[in-house]
């Protein structure tokens, strides 16, 4: 599949049309789309078949580590998608994923033990945009 099939077009997102559906799944590239498929029925087989107050702590890393590759594919496949939509993140859109992944795994993480309140979500939110910021310019700054 080249690029350029992956290019929207004018008539691309023509709802009216009876081949809109195939046209989307010529936005995925297919390696991503079925490497999703994959991880989200390996967390479908895995949630569905341990009970997490019986297992062993290293079974529940796993699990989170598991959860934690499936958001980042899909964070990565929706900015994939709005750069069909007009945000076009370019080189950053790794970037964003990685610290959305980071930050909403790490409110999960607080939120499974307990200790996730609204004071949290007010120090941390802040703090992970001007971490993004920072590291977004460093490198911006360092690759001139």
């Amino acid at each position: 599949m080249s690029p350029e099939d992956c290019r929207p077009s004018d008539d691309i997102f023509n709802a009216t049309d009876a081949l809109f559906p195939t046209r989307i799944m010529k936005l995925l590239p297919h390696t991503h789309f079925y490497f999703l498929l994959t991880v989200l029925a390996l967390d479908g087989a895995f949630f569905t078949t341990t009970n997490p107050g019986k297992v062993a702590p290293v079974t529940l890393m796993i699990g989170f580590l598991l959860l934690a590759l499936t958001l980042y594919l899909l964070l990565g496949r929706a900015l994939a998608v709005c750069g069909f939509y007009g945000l076009s993140l370019g080189r950053h859109r790794q970037r964003l994923a990685v610290f959305c992944t980071a930050g909403l795994g790490g409110l999960l993480a607080l939120q499974s033990m307990g200790e996730l309140n609204s004071r949290d979500m007010l120090v941390l939110l802040p703090l992970a945009v001007i971490l993004y910021v920072y590291v977004s310019y460093g490198r911006a700054r360092a690759s001139t």
